[in-house]
């Protein structure tokens, strides 16, 4: 895992880079955290038990219901994953998808933005409108003084042989301890 000043981002498997900016944002629109166009959809889902989630993943008749969380406290670890479907393959029949991140503060500032994380790159399309799951995801870990309130991790996915560019955004809102 990889630390830059007061929050933590790693990767499942993989620990991706990040570049922190004291840069702040403009509010803007809400957006969901499911996109679609033409055939390929994704959806942004967090969850406080990455392990869980993977291991439900691999089961046969897959978990119904993601371990998914809107609300963490302090020194916790969460999982930013994206769900998708419909991926488009190239002359070989592979997909080709990657994940833009941006971690935004409850001030509008931008925590930490991450690029190129892996959705599915190499490997076919997942056939029947079968849901895979990203092949790597952004870790966040919330420090005792960073603020609490409402932050968002904003996801861009890439589906570079289709040239299909979807967003998502989820909200994740850290409490003060009890």
């Amino acid at each position: 895992m990889l630390q830059r000043g007061s929050m933590l981002f790693a990767a499942l498997p993989a620990v991706l880079p990040v570049v922190l900016a004291p840069t702040l944002i403009a509010a803007a629109a809400p957006v969901s955290d499911f996109a679609r166009k033409e055939g390929f959809a994704v959806q942004q889902i967090i969850t406080a038990d990455a392990a869980q989630l993977l291991r439900d993943w691999q089961a046969p008749d897959r978990a119904t219901q993601s371990p998914t969380i809107e609300r963490i406290g302090r020194e916790q670890v969460v999982d930013s994953f994206i769900v998708f479907t419909g991926c488009k393959g190239d002359a070989i029949h592979r997909c080709n998808v990657t994940v833009d991140f941006t971690l935004i503060g409850p001030a509008g500032q931008i925590f930490a933005e991450h690029s190129n994380a892996v959705v599915a790159v190499g490997k076919a399309p997942p056939g029947g409108g079968a849901l895979q799951l990203s092949e790597e995801s952004l870790g966040i870990f919330i420090e005792p003084d960073d603020p609490a309130g409402d932050y968002v991790v904003r996801a861009v996915v890439t589906d570079h042989v289709a040239g299909i560019i979807l967003s998502t955004e989820r909200k994740l809102t850290v409490v003060e301890a009890p």
